[in-house]
């Protein structure tokens, strides 16, 4: 009886286009999926590169099992700056250092320094364990020294200043965050404080929304940045970051690829 109940109630699913599978079967599915779209990624990464880049490129193909970064920006900026090693950066959020890292391959294959920077408390103790570089826990903001409000997500990589939790398409994700008050740094003031050299090699940043606030209040004149990616999430402030930087004399690169970031050289 059990299974012509069974047989029936596929039948049922099989007309209406559903089909029945085992859960482990489903993961299994599940994992393979994911596998492919991280290979197609790789792929697509690899066929966009400048033909000039491409050589030296596949010679380091290995590094695309240790990069952590989510659209191997790692792998941009090391193809971008010829694999240079001990280059220096700046990333902020900087998560736990290791989750969607932008740098936490540059720093230990490739002996980079840096600064990190990371508000959210969930991510505090990790980061500091996680890496043996320069750790700041203020929020990167347009003034030093000022209070915000700032929300903590369950998912805490969507974590924002509070006024920019319903700015872009993770609004209701952001409903139910832990809200609570961090103290600011500009970017100006976070170099300063670390004795950052002139010369920096590669700036990362994501703060799900703040990002042009930051960058317009930034002297280009006082240090020379080779490499920025910036996320956008396709917000109206994508344009505003784009002129702002264009006129400091970045090119945009690779727009297919960077999806929710974008990638600017300096020229």
């Amino acid at each position: 009886m059990r299974e012509q109940i069974r047989k029936v109630i596929i039948s049922l699913f099989k007309f209406a286009g559903i089909g029945i599978i085992r859960y482990d079967t489903l993961q299994s599915l599940k994992t393979q999926a994911s596998a492919y779209k991280k290979m197609k990624k790789d792929i697509d990464f690899l066929a966009s590169l400048d033909e000039n880049k491409v050589g030296k490129t596949l010679r380091h193909i290995h590094l695309l099992l240790k990069s952590k970064a989510q659209m191997r920006q790692d792998l941009f900026v090391l193809a971008e700056l010829d694999f240079k090693r001990d280059g220096f950066f700046v990333e902020f959020g900087a998560t736990n250092g290791i989750r969607l890292s932008n740098t936490y391959l540059l720093e230990k294959e490739f002996g980079w320094r840096g600064i990190l920077a990371e508000p959210a408390r969930v991510y505090h103790k990790d980061l500091k364990k996680n890496r043996n570089t320069n750790v700041d826990f203020a929020c990167i903001w347009n003034k030093t020294g000022q209070t915000l409000n700032f929300n903590e997500t369950d998912d805490p990589v969507l974590s924002t200043i509070s006024d920019f939790s319903s700015k872009d398409r993770y609004s209701e994700t952001r409903k139910y965050g832990n809200t609570y008050s961090v103290n600011t740094i500009s970017l100006m003031d976070l170099l300063r404080k670390y004795d950052a050299p002139y010369r920096i090699d590669y700036l990362s940043i994501d703060t799900e929304g703040s990002e042009y606030e930051i960058l317009k209040a930034f002297d280009f004149d006082a240090y020379r940045i080779s490499i920025i990616t910036c996320e956008h999430n396709f917000t109206d402030d994508r344009q505003k970051i784009y002129d702002l930087l264009t006129s400091q004399g970045y090119k945009r690169r690779y727009q297919d690829l960077s999806s929710v970031d974008d990638w600017y050289v300096l020229q």
